[in-house]
């Protein structure tokens, strides 16, 4: 008896595997199922690297022209008794680089704890962001205290000729710290 009950699970188990007849088709829409899911995670991927990426060139622009451009005219006005206030805003990456920056021309010399102190002269503040290879500049009557943010901003992008990140070239930001440092010049010509 136990060859007769060998032999029916036997044939069990063979009636069950036919019944579980695999179709070929089975096979490709499985592995075709998870090579989509594959392509779908790696283009996330290429999207968030893409985005970085972007990112990355917005910032490096801010750090690599305006910045340094805005150090070298501060290094220009110093010995003339002029500085320029520079605000970097937005730090991020592991050199710590702006997402923004600001600045305006001034003749104040951090003398604003002095008894005698006088308010000094000033350009319009300026505001520069880069974000998704577009440039907004903006500017305003200052810089709000509370935000950092030009007071009253107007955006001033189309004027100055910056408004995409390829628009951010030495000679361009050159143009706009002249422009600054004209407005400047006008704050003094109307105080005489």
């Amino acid at each position: 008896m136990t060859q007769n009950k060998a032999r029916r699970a036997a044939r069990a188990t063979e009636s069950k595997v036919s019944n579980m007849t695999v179709n070929d088709d089975d096979y490709g829409d499985a592995f075709k199922k998870a090579k989509d899911e594959h392509d779908e995670r790696r283009q996330g991927d290429t999207e968030a690297k893409r985005l970085q990426a972007e990112a990355d060139a917005d910032i490096a622009v801010l750090s690599d022209v305006l910045l340094s451009q805005l150090q070298t005219a501060a290094q220009k006005l110093g010995p003339l008794g002029g500085s320029i206030d520079i605000r970097q805003y937005g730090r991020t990456g592991k050199l710590l680089r702006p997402a923004s920056v600001g600045f305006r021309i001034t003749d104040q010399q951090d003398h604003q704890d002095q008894p005698d102190y006088k308010k000094g002269h000033q350009s319009r503040a300026y505001l520069i962001v880069s974000q998704g290879g577009m440039v907004t500049v903006t500017s305003g009557d200052g810089f709000d205290p509370k935000t950092g943010q030009p007071r009253q901003p107007n955006d001033v992008s189309k004027e100055v000729g910056i408004q995409r990140r390829n628009d951010v070239t030495i000679e361009n930001v050159k143009k706009l710290i002249l422009r600054a440092i004209e407005e400047y010049r006008n704050d003094r010509d109307g105080a005489s």
